[in-house]
């Protein structure tokens, strides 16, 4: 992923994670407000309703004290009873029911007309008479009465005599701010709405219902009345969302710096990282005395310090292998030309004095001479052959068994004194260089020459699940622990170091293919090599 990929990344990282906090945050101090409101709203709403409560207990209990006072005196001198009653309390008017359900007294804030049709007529029927000989002291359903535009209730009790109901007093009161509503009517704000509910009937609202609101309720028992404060929640959505906005435009602003801010610093890293990359690039086509100036910030100045240094130190290693090149092309030139043309006069000399010595320990000397000096020409050819193809291609697709069969069959009809076979597939196509021929050509070369007698070449050729396997196995001398130490070491020393350059190529060419090379003894004598390849994919 690209640096600029990365910071947008991870600016919409930060953007996502900082909205979500400023969301959650406005949410949970909603919620909070909302709590708060609606436990505001619970708390006016159980005080409406317990005073209202506590009012209607008050006038039950006073009207349940006047009928029992009634009983006392046996039902005499009832219109100073009923005077009483209205002059004393806010009740308007009285009424006193006989046991048979007859109105047989009736007087108050009322005119001629009603107390006269009201007066002897029978209520047994009506709620505030049952109610009051079934449970006592109680107050009926708040009604309507249309004339005044106001509810009232009837607050009736039962008039005992010798421990028996003898009749009912019942007393009427209009439901006001002066008798019930008293502490109903200061909760009324502009953002906040009352109402009571008796049943079906709204005795009071202060206003009309809000769009969105707060609700807070309680019931005044045992009378039904439920109490509703409602808070109108539009102001808090408002601060809500003046805040959110706040908030919003905040964080834009702090995004809006991170981006500049980013923005800057972007386009310093890169102008930094393509001087860089530029520095590498003339690294690469060897201008070693190239040199980076970075700047900004302490850790720019050390990476152009390290690549200055990177750079002075690479042209000194360049230096050194070319004079050490120049040393191995006069050396190779050397071995090449004027140690070969030499050893062949030598070896001229040396067949010369074989064919015409008298004595036979002159003719063996001679062959000592020719026959190490051809070894000597062959480790010249060998070193010529490095001058010229070590620089070996890429690996590729290659016929093992084919190569093998190749090998075989030439190295046979040079050498007819030895018994060279072959043991493989049709075909075993693995991944090498091209010049992977020669590694076995090696092998199996130096297993019929490296034998005093009649050699024995075995090679074979295994597959497993991601290798192939090719063995050369011999039954001559094996091959001395000096060359194997010096091979498994990989380094040679003036104390250590190979008789050849044979095995030497074949390591270096199975190590370019991508395999492995491992040294055995044979039985029960001789020596078996093990080349491993990768086997090609498909």
């Amino acid at each position: 992923m690209r640096l600029q990929t990365r910071w947008a990344v991870v600016l919409i990282v930060v953007a996502l994670l900082l909205s979500s906090t400023i969301y959650g945050g406005l949410e949970l101090y909603k919620q909070q407000e909302l709590d708060r409101s609606h436990n505001a709203a619970e708390e006016s709403a159980a005080m409406a309703a317990a005073q209202i409560e506590s009012a209607l207990d008050e006038r039950r209990d006073y009207i349940g004290y006047v009928a029992s006072k009634a009983g006392a005196d046996g039902f005499t001198n009832t219109e100073r009873l009923i005077d009483g009653v209205v002059d004393n309390s806010r009740f308007f008017a009285v009424q006193i029911v006989n046991m048979n359900g007859t109105v047989v007294a009736f007087d108050g804030q009322i005119n001629n007309d009603v107390r006269t049709a009201t007066v002897g007529s029978n209520v047994s029927d009506e709620a505030y008479v049952t109610r009051a000989r079934t449970e006592g002291a109680s107050v009926t359903d708040p009604e309507y009465v249309d004339q005044r535009e106001q509810y009232l209730v009837v607050v009736s009790a039962p008039i005992t005599v010798n421990g028996s109901v003898a009749g009912i007093l019942a007393a009427s009161i209009y439901i006001s701010d002066d008798t019930f509503l008293s502490t109903v009517k200061p909760l009324a704000r502009e953002d906040q709405r009352v109402s009571v509910q008796a049943g079906t009937e709204t005795i009071f609202e202060s206003r009309e219902p809000f769009g969105q609101a707060v609700v807070g309720r309680d019931r005044a028992e045992p009378y039904g009345w439920v109490v509703t404060v409602e808070r109108d929640a539009a102001p808090l959505d408002a601060r809500i969302r003046m805040l959110g906005l706040a908030q919003g435009v905040g964080l834009v602003l702090v995004l809006l710096l991170v981006g500049l801010l980013w923005l800057i610093e972007h386009r310093l890293t890169v102008r930094q990282t393509q001087r860089l990359l530029d520095g590498f690039a003339a690294l690469r086509e060897g201008a070693y005395d190239h040199t980076i100036q970075l700047e900004s910030a302490e850790e720019w100045h050390r990476i152009s310090d390290r690549f200055n240094a990177l750079a002075a130190a690479l042209g000194d290693r360049e230096t050194a292998i070319r004079e050490r090149e120049q040393r191995m092309a006069v050396l190779n030139r050397v071995l090449r030309h004027n140690v070969r043309n030499e050893m062949n006069v030598i070896l001229g000399y040396a067949e010369v004095i074989a064919e015409n010595a008298a004595r036979d320990d002159i003719r063996r000397s001679a062959e000592t001479i020719r026959r190490r000096g051809n070894r000597l020409v062959q480790v010249s050819d060998q070193a010529r052959w490095l001058g010229q193809q070590l620089d070996v291609e890429d690996p590729q697709t290659v016929d093992l068994a084919a190569e093998a069969e190749d090998i075989v069959t030439e190295v046979a009809a040079e050498h007819p004194e030895a018994t060279v076979s072959l043991s493989a597939p049709g075909s075993v196509h693995v991944r090498a260089v091209p010049q992977i021929g020669i590694a076995i050509q090696n092998l199996v070369e130096n297993a019929c020459v490296h034998h005093d007698g009649t050699p024995t070449v075995e090679v074979q050729i295994e597959t497993d699940s991601d290798e192939a396997h090719l063995s050369v196995a011999d039954d001559g001398p094996g091959i001395p622990t000096q060359e194997l130490s010096v091979l498994q070491s990989g380094e040679e020393t003036p104390l250590e170091h190979g008789s050849g350059l044979g095995l030497w190529v074949t390591k270096w060419l199975v190590d370019r293919s991508g395999g492995t090379i491992d040294f055995r003894e044979n039985d029960p004598h001789g020596s078996v090599v093990i080349l491993r390849l990768p086997l090609h994919e498909g």
